[in-house]
């Protein structure tokens, strides 16, 4: 009689799969799952930073309410009606004169700022100006408020402050929160390419 043999027979696999067919599966399946793990890191860190995105804009958002609610953009409305009446003081020709030549608007911004050292209302509605727009600069350089909502909102009115305002923050420096240099880093920081 004759024994069964307990030698495995070659080339039978579990599930009809070859060993081979095993191991392309299972090549597979590290495959999958490793670009699972990637595809889920990838995942996480575009929520992350999706999420600080939205957080900046919500400090920005709160920070524009800020501006609107607590007299800054009121103090700002005030300058900038201010400069208009002071504007209309001038003659028409130095206005024009003004426009093109440098050296003229030097001379307009001087008058002006002569008028404001008189003026201690219009003086404090500066720096209340300034002090807000570098709250707003140390926010945008921290990256705590979006650059680009920053822009959207700020960067004109920034823009315009500083083409009226600036030379006399710029000589007056020492009295104001950051001597004026926020301000002008924001500025930059808001359109780096200069006011167009």
């Amino acid at each position: 009689m004759s024994q069964p043999s307990s030698k495995r027979r070659v080339g039978l696999s579990f599930l009809n799969v070859s060993d081979a067919g095993w191991s392309f599966l299972s090549s597979i399946v590290t495959v999958v799952t490793f670009a699972s793990a990637m595809g889920g890191i990838f995942w996480a860190v575009f929520e992350y930073i999706e999420k600080k995105e939205t957080d900046r804009t919500k400090y920005t958002l709160t920070l524009i309410e800020t501006w609107e609610t607590q007299g800054y953009r009121q103090a700002y409305g005030e300058l900038r009606e201010f400069y208009s009446t002071f504007l209309e003081t001038i003659p028409v020709a130095d206005k024009r004169m003004a426009e093109t030549r440098g050296h003229a608007k030097d001379n307009l911004l001087q008058s002006l700022n002569r008028q404001i050292a008189q003026e201690p209302t219009r003086r404090e509605q500066i720096r209340e100006v300034v002090y807000f727009f570098n709250r707003l600069a140390l926010c945008v350089n921290a990256s705590l408020c979006s650059k680009e909502t920053t822009a959207v909102f700020f960067n004109d009115t920034v823009q315009s402050f500083l083409d009226v305002y600036g030379p006399y923050i710029e000589s007056n420096k020492e009295i104001f929160p950051g001597r004026g240099a926020t301000l002008v880093d924001l500025s930059q920081e808001l359109n780096p390419a200069g006011r167009d």
